[in-house]
């Protein structure tokens, strides 16, 4: 008896078989035989067109993009991008993710804040906030984290104010967030704004996340500024913290000078990011 297939159906297998094919390709390249010694993900990861899978797909967009997401998240590495010119391959990634499913909120959020904080991928992650906020404008979350990001590591302050004036009055907003949009706003961004910003993403952080460490660093070092400068610049002062983040005593050396007794570095917009459109 010979089986007659419908138009419908038949599309819908050569749809899914096209698909199957293309998962293929990214389950099978790691199975392949690669030389002895590591390779940097950059160099290794693949990452096609988005114009291109977007045909291959026959439509089927979200199941694409949903596995790029996986498979990204399982190939995810800690190596710094120290480049301006948008090839990171995670960035990429995003990208073609968020190009297959627009209003794929995961992406621009979690690989917001993975590109900002863990990749030092400050365009990269630019794109993504920028893209993220013209889909969901209003999102909370979003906003904080994209806030933190113009702010801290671009040096974007009107961009982070922006952000920040859509959440400082939402439920969900910590308590400090209504006077920080006020100080920043006099002051045009400080050192105690980025301290009480970076300090409230370190407590939403899950303990096992990298982001911690991360955050971690950064709350230590622009305590640290802030408490050398007190006690430093302003010996009559009597309410300089003497203690760091991690609750030890500041060093005096022979001449009076306060030191950390950690390594840490001076908060420093690291460099300005193209907004790309």
């Amino acid at each position: 008896m010979k089986l007659i297939l419908s138009k419908p159906i038949k599309s819908s297998l050569i749809s899914i078989a096209l698909c199957l094919s293309f998962i293929a390709v990214y389950l099978l390249y790691p199975l392949t035989k690669k030389p002895g010694h590591d390779i940097s993900q950059q160099i290794k990861a693949i990452n096609f067109d988005s114009r291109i899978i977007k045909i291959a797909s026959l439509g089927q967009h979200r199941m694409i993009s949903s596995f790029l997401w996986i498979e990204t998240l399982l190939n995810s590495d800690l190596e710094h991008y120290d480049e301006d010119d948008l090839e990171n391959w995670m960035f990429l990634r995003f990208k073609t993710i968020t190009d297959l499913d627009p209003y794929f909120y995961e992406t621009y959020l979690y690989g917001g804040i993975y590109l900002s904080i863990i990749k030092d991928d400050e365009q990269g992650a630019t794109y993504l906030y920028d893209h993220g906020l013209e889909k969901f404008p209003d999102d909370f979350y979003l906003n904080l984290n994209a806030s933190f990001h113009y702010f801290y590591e671009i040096g974007e302050v009107e961009k982070s104010l922006k952000s920040l004036s859509k959440i400082y009055n939402d439920s969900r907003a910590p308590s400090f967030l209504t006077s920080l949009y006020a100080r920043m706003q006099s002051t045009h961004g400080d050192l105690q704004s980025a301290l009480a910003l970076v300090f409230d993403l370190y407590k939403q952080t899950p303990v096992d996340s990298p982001l911690k460490d991360s955050y971690k660093k950064k709350i230590y070092a622009l305590k640290a500024e802030i408490d050398l400068n007190c006690l430093n610049n302003n010996p009559k002062k009597t309410n300089c913290s003497k203690k760091d983040f991690y609750g030890n005593d500041y060093l005096r050396d022979e001449n009076g000078v306060y030191k950390a007794k950690e390594k840490w570095e001076l908060f420093r917009v690291k460099k300005k990011a193209l907004t790309t459109k």
